[in-house]
């Protein structure tokens, strides 16, 4: 316990923070608010994916991305809330009392000007910029972005300074990648985040550190940095995640048998976009490699490229956020030690679709 209390004692001393309101926070600033209380928003997303291995078509079908619901307001000046509810993921009951569809569910308390509290489901404070994404505009995460449970319960107190901010929250860690089966109605994360802006904006960071806990005394590590650099209507951003959890991958090794293992998970990319107006192509790489700690082995490591168009055709205030969007993706992972008898895995992706969060009142 009093590794527990250094810890945060060293977090609450190094840190405060600023509300955490993530996912297309600038498009919900763009959308027209007649009523401060109550805002009601629907965010949908619809593809039409293919997906090959070499030549051989693999899949073809019409995906419903995305089908949420927005509801937030403004109570009194200072006091304000979100809930967002996802209509297409099982509704599975949580041990924290919320379903799992649903994301955020906070009221947020402003204490002056520069301090602000956040309390209930909301997103874990993690670095990059890739995660900061509203999840209805990523096409091909990271590994690590694609199977990290995003959504807690918890506190997360902020502290803003020069059009800077600093978080630290304290979120529920009670899931299998990271609690021990017997610890999981107790344990606790930590995380930290600098959502930094400087020369008036050219350069931006999200930088953070969190600890999750296994056990009483035991916690898993995840140092995640995301770095933006805006040029004109150029903007390249460069995120890196790094850390340690339990992983069952049977499925990317053909084994079926594999089981949980202990794995330390490394995932970079680049984006690189620029914004013509209506148009706003972006070309993306991504790298991940997974290392198993049990056999202190590489399982695999791979890589992959997409190219992406998004096309705003419309400048009437309540359809301007529709967007159409096509997309060709290509990815390679080489199996590593134990599994090096495995055929390198190519797969080719390409999709259409649209995408569409606007004010329903």
């Amino acid at each position: 316990m009093k590794k527990l209390y250094f810890l945060l004692g060293t977090l609450i001393f190094s840190l405060g923070s600023y509300a955490q309101h993530r996912d297309s926070e600038t498009v919900l600033e763009r959308l027209i608010w007649d009523d401060k209380m109550l805002n009601i928003m629907v965010d949908t997303r619809v593809d039409y994916q293919m997906d090959f291995n070499k030549s051989d078509l693999e899949n073809a079908f019409f995906h419903g991305q995305t089908l949420k619901i927005w509801v937030a307001g403004e109570i009194i000046p200072g006091i304000r809330y979100r809930v967002r509810h996802r209509l297409n993921k099982p509704q599975t009951p949580l041990r924290e009392g919320y379903s799992g569809a649903t994301d955020h569910a906070w009221l947020a308390f402003d204490a002056g000007s520069r301090w602000t509290f956040t309390v209930g489901k909301q997103s874990v404070q993690l670095g990059t910029f890739e995660y900061d994404y509203n999840p209805a505009d990523i096409y091909v995460p990271t590994m690590i972005y694609n199977d990290f449970d995003g959504y807690k319960l918890g506190l997360d107190v902020a502290y803003k300074f020069a059009n800077q901010a600093l978080h630290l929250q304290f979120a529920n860690s009670d899931t299998p990648q990271f609690a021990s089966e017997a610890y999981k109605n107790k344990s606790l994360a930590i995380s930290t985040l600098w959502e930094g802006n400087l020369f008036q904006g050219a350069l931006k960071t999200r930088w953070g550190y969190s600890a999750f806990q296994h056990e009483k005394s035991k916690f898993y590590h995840w140092l995640t940095l995301g770095t933006q650099l805006n040029v004109g209507k150029f903007t390249t951003e460069l995120d890196y995640y790094r850390g340690n959890r339990h992983m069952d991958y049977g499925a990317d090794v053909n084994n079926a048998e594999l089981g949980v293992r202990y794995v330390a998970d490394q995932s970079a990319s680049l984006n690189l976009k620029y914004d013509f107006g209506k148009w706003k192509p972006f070309l993306k790489g991504t790298w991940n490699l997974r290392h198993d700690k049990e056999s202190d082995k590489d399982a695999y490591e791979s890589w992959g490229v997409q190219a992406v168009m998004e096309f705003y055709p419309f400048t009437n205030k309540y359809v301007k956020d529709l967007r159409f969007h096509a997309m060709y993706a290509y990815s390679s992972t080489e199996f590593e030690e134990d599994f090096a008898l495995l055929p390198t895995k190519h797969s080719h992706s390409l999709l259409l679709g649209t995408r569409w969060l606007f004010k329903a009142k």
